[in-house]
């Protein structure tokens, strides 16, 4: 089964519309801070703005009352207008237990679009480095399976009565009091697109060595089935090394020896786990990019929460974000924008003079973090200014101005009437 090449837009084009989506919190203040970077670098791109997460979820219920089937955190608004651009960035967003009828925003996308690859690289950065001993250079880039496994959403509590029959398994279960199941759901389709995107990934981009993560040894029927799939989609590709290990061991070894991952393949949950692990290696989740991708379109996500307790103070990190619009710069085409981006994004960790409070007190140790601690937008506003040097002034204030309204958590935009 030949594919295209997945993580490039399907249709490149002179000039992109591209939805953004600011999601709840802090999340405003990260875009805010990303689309003041962008200002500074002239793209061929025309933002069309969406709302979802949270924010959505209180404007839903006060729209249409609370236990109303219609209220949910992606209104009807947002689905269309990541239909009509060729690609998405946003921000992170907050979700809350135990609220009756809420889902997710970014599980109900990753289903309703289809985007089955969650991309997520994990690269050292200039002037962040690694805290393992040795300070070894990693590059090693995730491709988790999106849409399967236990976030299938295929569960069940209570348990009906039929199900403790259809496996002999759950003979044990039945004098245990209340049993909740959730099903580990794989498919053969699901499987094989995932490790053929690796594939063809690293085919594109010269990288050498896959490796899918697993516990086929236990899990057999599930994790066995990808495990087979895996060496033969990979007889297809006879350039790259293909190798497999136990998902515990992956662990391990990431932090043991991180400069032998080149690529990784794994299931959902599996990939949830050690991409977080691979980003904790390499300044953690404030600096963690993330790419949902299918056949047709693609969200960019930053992979830190939405940080509720400093929203709307612009103390986040901006570098999640921009490094997030970094790989939606290649997705496009705009490789050599993203490249520039990248590089003046290490310039900025490296000079050190403009730091949000995070890296001064993570990485650079310094006992006075709160008070000489740079907001979002000075953060982001210096990165814009290693891109473009004339980026100061009334260009600047201009450009600040306008990312502001762009972002006004006031004025949401969805269930209108």
């Amino acid at each position: 089964m030949a594919s295209r090449n997945v993580m490039k837009v399907k249709e490149k084009k002179d000039r992109y519309q591209v939805c953004y989506m600011a999601g709840d919190d802090s999340g405003f203040d990260m875009m805010e801070g990303a689309l003041l970077t962008l200002e500074a670098m002239d793209l061929p791109i025309d933002w069309i703005r969406a709302d979802l997460g949270w924010c959505m979820w209180e404007k839903s219920i006060a729209k249409f009352g609370e236990g109303d089937p219609r209220c949910n955190t992606v209104p009807p608004e947002t689905i269309e207008a990541i239909k009509k651009t060729d690609a998405t960035l946003m921000a992170a967003i907050t979700s809350k237990p135990g609220v009756k009828g809420f889902k997710s925003a970014i599980l109900q996308m990753r289903q309703l679009f289809d985007l089955y690859i969650n991309f997520r690289p994990a690269k050292t950065l200039p002037g962040v480095g690694t805290p393992l001993k040795g300070d070894p250079k990693i590059d090693v880039v995730m491709f988790r399976e999106n849409t399967e496994d236990l976030y299938s959403a295929v569960e069940f509590r209570p348990l009906p009565a039929e199900m403790y029959e259809v496996h002999k398994g759950m003979e044990r279960f039945k004098t245990k009091g209340e049993v909740a199941v959730s099903w580990r759901v794989y498919s053969e389709e699901g499987c094989e697109r995932i490790i053929r995107a690796a594939f063809e990934y690293a085919k594109a981009v010269g990288r050498k060595k896959i490796t899918n993560c697993n516990k086929a040894n236990v899990i057999r029927a599930t994790d066995g089935m990808m495990k087979e799939i895996f060496f033969k989609v990979a007889k297809d590709y006879p350039e790259i090394e293909a190798v497999e290990e136990n998902a515990d061991a992956t662990a391990m070894w990431l932090i043991k020896n991180p400069q032998d991952y080149d690529v990784v393949v794994a299931s959902n949950v599996f990939g949830d786990i050690l991409s977080d692990e691979a980003s904790q290696l390499t300044g953690g989740l404030g600096f963690a990019p993330s790419g949902n991708i299918g056949a047709t379109t693609a969200i960019f996500e930053p992979s830190s929460g939405s940080v509720p307790k400093y929203a709307h103070q612009y103390r986040v990190n901006p570098c999640g974000i921009l490094l997030t619009a970094k790989m939606m710069l290649d997705y496009l085409g705009l490789e050599d924008q993203g490249a520039r981006l990248e590089k003046a994004i290490g310039e900025v960790l490296v000079e050190g003079k403009v730091l949000t409070y995070d890296v001064l007190r993570d990485f650079r140790h310094d006992p006075d973090w709160e008070k000489n601690a740079a907001s979002t937008i000075e953060m982001a506003a210096a990165v814009g200014q290693k891109l473009n040097p004339q980026f100061t002034g009334k260009r600047l204030e201009e450009a600040k101005a306008k990312v502001k309204a762009m972002c006004d958590w006031t004025k949401t935009v969805g269930y209108e009437d």
